[in-house]
């Protein structure tokens, strides 16, 4: 019975050899959390953006995937600021974020605007005010605009 065990043995180990080199876990590539540091910048650079209305700019901060109100999509998106940028002297854009909310691989972000379009026509005056809340994702490495989802209040 030895040398059977032995020979099985023996048959086990040239099919499965041993390993002799030390077990050692390959670090997985895992990207960087989202900081709520990196989301101020981003919303300081979004605010920029859309105050120098400049179409290109503004949305390369968006996401080829980015939903605004939960159902218009990116090239409809781009069109409509592209014309209120083109109907516009200067837009006023201020912020209040109430909730910051990061995670390993986007962020979610809510508070209040105010946009104070001044109109090329006539030089009139558009306020807009609201609620707003907005779903960050990194791509390639930078955040992007993957969901803007807004209200407006009823101004008298």
């Amino acid at each position: 019975m030895g040398i059977v065990t032995f020979g099985i043995l023996l048959i086990l180990v040239s099919f499965f050899p041993l390993s002799t080199g030390a077990q050692v876990s390959v670090p997985s590539a895992t990207p960087q959390a989202v900081t709520e540091e990196e989301v101020h910048k981003f919303m300081n650079e979004y605010k920029a953006c859309y105050m120098k209305m400049d179409l290109d700019a503004f949305m390369a901060l968006f996401s080829k995937e980015a939903v605004e109100n939960r159902m218009i999509p990116y090239a409809d998106i781009r069109n409509a600021y592209g014309k209120t940028f083109a109907n516009s002297n200067s837009i006023q854009y201020n912020l209040e974020i109430h909730n910051i909310q990061t995670h390993q691989k986007d962020a979610f972000v809510s508070g209040r605007y105010e946009l104070i379009q001044f109109l090329r026509e006539k030089n009139k005056k558009k306020v807009f005010r609201g609620n707003i809340q907005w779903t960050l994702v990194r791509e390639n490495g930078a955040l992007r605009i993957k969901e803007i989802n807004y209200a407006r209040d009823y101004l008298e």
